[in-house]
């Protein structure tokens, strides 16, 4: 019973930190800014670093990549949108 007690925090914690978060809950579908990845996946990518997200044909990300072409390079990635930094907070007025 003891064991029990421990295996299944140690499991959830496990779980928790491995999985990466993204937020997925886009109302009105796919984000600003979504690509379609050609038919024909690319062979060759260059290494220019212009962080993007990739979809699967339902619209679910299925990671980040490190550009649009890395991204439609992988198996079944359909749709690309490039990664968008959150925009600063407004500073207060000063008055």
């Amino acid at each position: 019973m003891k064991a029990v007690a421990l295996v299944v925090p140690a499991f959830a914690l496990l779980v928790t930190a491995c999985a990466t978060q993204y937020d997925t809950d886009y109302p009105a579908g796919l984000p600003e800014g979504t690509t379609t990845c050609p038919d024909d996946p690319p062979q060759a990518c260059t290494m220019d670093y212009r962080p993007a997200f990739g979809y699967d044909e339902q619209g679910g990300i299925l990671g980040e990549y490190g550009n649009a072409c890395g991204a439609c390079a992988t198996d079944g990635v359909k749709y690309t949108s490039p990664k968008q930094l959150p925009k600063p907070a407004a500073a207060p007025d000063d008055k």
